[in-house]
């Protein structure tokens, strides 16, 4: 449900339908949302959170700090803060910013919060046409949140995926993605929709039309990761979320993550996360 505290200017909500565990584990979901017309000088931070989150300034001004640069932010921007990074921000005394904004995490949240923070030469900043299109939809997500049924956290996922949709039609131009970029994200597409075979990083510089070392120059560019760690990252956390929401053996986990059979997969899992995979289904699931 959301939260409208004795500040008459904030209305937030945070998911409470799904255990923080399982929210790092799922695609892409939302940890929570709000709308805050802030009084003059309102600063929050430095904090260090979880989540990646996205503000969207509709009216006023104020400075975003991270990564020991400053940023002037004002109407019809947004700033991003990637989950992990220390940031302060503050909203300015003669005209302090109204804005709404929504956090999220799951395995594709970093790409999608790369694509954006890549079309904009500040990285954290970026411009859009009219903030005030997102308040709209996350004051959707506030309406339907007294609801605490599955349909209910099914739409209000709807309209986070609506915005997160919205955000990389109008901030990221296609026309202008570089070569590399086009490469690391046909690498991207290529291990997501095929993590559950035994492929190599062969396959995926074969798909991509270019050679594995190249790929991998490109891609640790581009992603901040090697596409090796990337591909690793994707089967522990999909093994992770196989492990906590289902009943299923073992060997049919591993294979369902690109193993032959369960003693290699045991023997991954466990290089990973120093746990085998029976361990942590016994110390995670609920």
């Amino acid at each position: 449900m959301y939260n409208e505290t004795m500040n008459k200017n904030i209305r937030e909500y945070t998911d409470k339908f799904t255990d923080f565990s399982k929210k790092s584990i799922s695609d892409f979901i939302l940890y929570n949302s709000g709308i805050e017309y802030c009084e003059a000088g309102y600063s929050y931070g430095p904090k260090r959170r979880d989540y990646h989150f996205i503000h969207f300034v509709k009216e006023g001004k104020g400075s975003l700090e991270i990564n020991d640069k400053k940023f002037e932010v004002h109407e019809n921007q947004l700033f991003i803060v990637p989950a992990g990074e220390i940031s302060t921000y503050t909203a300015a005394m003669d005209s302090p910013w109204k804005y709404s904004w929504i956090g999220f995490l799951g395995i594709q949240s970093h790409n999608y919060v790369q694509m954006l923070m890549q079309s904009s030469e500040e990285h954290f900043v970026l411009d859009c046409a009219n903030a005030e299109l997102y308040e709209t939809k996350i004051m959707k997500i506030i309406e339907m949140s007294n609801d605490d049924s599955t349909a209910s956290f099914l739409k209000i996922n709807g309209v986070m995926y609506d915005i997160i949709g919205t955000l990389l039609e109008e901030c990221v131009k296609h026309s202008n993605t570089t070569y590399s970029s086009s490469v690391s994200a046909k690498a991207v597409r290529y291990m997501d929709l095929h993590y559950h075979d035994d492929i190599h990083i062969s396959d995926i510089a074969d798909f991509a039309g270019i050679h594995p070392s190249y790929l991998a120059g490109i891609f640790k560019s581009e992603m901040g990761i090697s596409p090796k760690k990337y591909l690793t990252n994707l089967k522990i956390n999909k093994a992770k979320e196989l492990l906590i929401a289902t009943e299923d053996p073992i060997n049919i986990i591993g294979s369902s993550v690109g193993f032959s059979d369960a003693l290699s997969f045991s023997k991954f899992f466990r290089k990973e996360t120093s746990l085998s995979p029976s361990q942590y289904r016994k110390d995670y699931k609920k």
